[in-house]
């Protein structure tokens, strides 16, 4: 044998090696791949709910957001249901439920398991991160297949981020979402879509069936998890959330995002946005199209302060605005029948098993005191339990001393300026604040100003800052403990507060014409800030607080901030001793 055919051979051999090699190493990794898939599956399931009408008919499913039962599932899943329901987990065994919140333009509903403090919640990931190909896994209840409520798994890929659905005849709008692959039927809705890791990324919700029939067509849609995040707080009030709207409206012009109508009393027209603008970002995301601004816009709550900037000829502006409500339900409104999940129901099964899909015994009686109905809210128990943690730890603190009959007086200084891009030098203001139960004066530099309780003026308030008497005169109600001061309050979720950069839960207090929302953290039982809506086509009375002070007679905040203009300028105010006046 030569000595080319000898290192013919060896390379022949070399190959044949290095192939079969590979070829193990191939399997060993797809048998790894495999049983980290099933480990995964095993490990998650149980946070996966059956969610049922009391009687155990219709259905869908549900995922377990926390250790206390709160679950997430669609509105259009629990819309039939009513206050009560059965859930089903993969330990085969049947939880009561109640309704807490719903989130109807959304197709969000919260709902809350009973009889542990120990379920398995889903870890939940970022699905801003997820990209098209990313490996997901679909869980839930299609056709309410399993009868000891074992969740079904469907496995695909992400074939779309960011995906608009219109509302298509109702009032369900899918804004934001992720577009998979993985096959979703009748009984998914609500279920839980996971990332290939098990970490939750969305709320499987819609899908696009061949014809509009029931058989699927390999294209569904899920809620994204960071959109459900913006509202969990929110549902966890007992409310009908509403999304918001900017009080403008935009279309798709040679590729831009040009304005086509202003509300002449918006926020936005008074920071100057007019028709034709090209809007750059919006809620500090770049935006392409009308549908990109929509898919940013409907991941919001209403109320939400949210950046915007816009160019037109005389430059590039930026300016906060707040969302306004797009529909504003008193109550929940109705589905469409084609909407409603009619034939989402169990299919037969053999007459041992029967038994686990009937209705079980009655509602325990102890549980009824969890629901309360109140119009403009789902479930008026839990704003109440919300109200509560908000407000008792302040009013333990005040006790005595905010009794609403005495006048204050407060002498007050200027300490300081700042804006979103630097710090000023300090105006020079000084004045003496007084605040009774029916006006509030100030005399600043020596100019009176007297505001009214109960129908304020803009034009009472000293330009320099505005707001400031109305906004205290509320301050004054709500530091007097009184649950009686205004004619109605809520809890309204959570927020990030805006200039203060700081996640803040709300409080709102409504008097005649008169919103004022508080944002309290758990640093503190005071308030951090309050924004005062007092007339319209007005900017809303802004204050921010700090060093709160006790003293034996009142108490109140050791500086506060006033919020005002275009760039948000804030303007501090150091506050002296308050003297109590019968």
């Amino acid at each position: 044998m030569t000595r080319l055919s000898q290192l013919s051979s060896l390379l022949l051999f070399l190959s044949f090696w290095f192939t079969a090699a590979s070829d193990v190493h191939s399997q060993q990794t797809l048998v790894q791949r495999e049983s980290a898939r099933v480990e995964t599956i095993g490990r998650i399931s149980p946070s996966v709910v059956c969610v049922m009408a009391p009687n155990g008919e219709g259905g869908g499913s549900g995922v377990l957001i926390s250790a206390d039962g709160f679950a997430i599932s669609n509105f259009h899943v629990t819309s039939g249901s009513g206050s009560f329901m059965k859930c089903g987990l993969d330990n085969s065994k049947l939880y009561d439920a109640v309704i807490v919140g719903i989130d109807p333009t959304g197709d969000v509903a919260l709902i809350q398991l009973q009889g542990r403090t120990d379920f398995v919640a889903a870890q939940r990931g970022d699905s801003d991160q997820v990209r098209v190909g990313d490996e997901v896994m679909a869980l839930g209840n299609p056709f309410l297949l399993a009868s000891d409520f074992t969740p079904t798994v469907t496995y695909g890929i992400v074939s779309g981020v960011r995906r608009y659905q219109y509302p298509a005849n109702t009032f369900l709008e899918y804004t934001d979402c992720i577009q998979i692959d993985a096959s979703i039927n009748p009984g998914n809705s609500g279920g839980p879509l996971f990332d290939i890791q098990g970490r939750w990324i969305g709320i499987n919700g819609r899908a696009s069936f061949e014809k509009r029939g029931r058989v699927n067509s390999g294209a569904a849609y899920a809620i994204s998890v960071n959109q459900v995040q913006l509202f969990i707080e929110h549902l966890k009030c007992g409310l009908i959330v509403d999304h918001g709207v900017p009080e403008f409206t935009v279309e798709t012009v040679e590729g831009e995002v040009v304005v086509s109508q202003v509300s002449e009393l918006s926020e936005a027209w008074r920071r100057g946005l007019r028709a034709r603008a090209q809007i750059v970002s919006f809620a500090g995301r770049l935006v392409s199209s009308a549908n990109d601004f929509q898919n940013v816009l409907g991941i919001y709550p209403e109320g939400t302060r949210l950046p915007l900037t816009w160019r037109d000829k005389e430059g590039v502006h930026s300016a906060t605005i707040r969302l306004r409500p797009l529909h504003d339900f008193q109550k929940a409104p109705e589905l469409p029948e084609e909407r409603k999940p009619k034939d989402e129901k169990h299919p037969e099964t053999p007459d041992d098993q029967k038994q686990k899909f009937e209705a079980p015994e009655e509602l325990p009686k102890e549980l009824n005191r969890l629901f309360v109905e109140r119009d403009g809210f789902c479930n008026y128990h839990f704003n109440e339990v919300q109200q509560s943690k908000l407000l008792d730890p302040m009013r333990a603190r005040i006790g005595t001393k905010g009794d609403p009959k005495n006048v204050w007086q407060i002498s007050l200084a200027s300490s300081g300026s700042e804006t979103k891009e630097a710090k000023t030098p300090p105006i020079s203001l000084t004045g003496e604040l007084t605040i009774g139960p029916t006006a509030a004066g100030l005399k600043l530099d020596g100019v009176p100003y007297l505001q009214n309780a109960e129908n304020p003026v803009a034009a009472e308030e000293p330009a320099q800052l505005p707001g400031l008497l109305t906004a205290v005169l509320q301050l004054r109600k709500l530091l007097s403990g009184e649950k009686a001061a205004f004619n109605e309050q809520l809890a309204m979720g959570q927020t990030l507060h805006l200039p203060l950069q700081k996640s803040v839960h709300i409080l709102v207090t409504r008097e005649g014409a008169r919103t004022s929302r508080w944002y309290f953290t758990s640093e503190s039982p005071f308030p951090v800030g309050v924004d005062v809506e007092y007339g319209q086509g007005i900017d809303e009375a802004r204050l921010v607080f700090e060093n709160w002070q006790e003293s034996e007679n009142a108490v109140f905040p050791g500086r506060i901030g006033i919020v005002a203009g275009v760039q948000e300028q804030l303007t501090w105010l150091t506050m002296g001793e308050v003297k109590v006046k019968q």
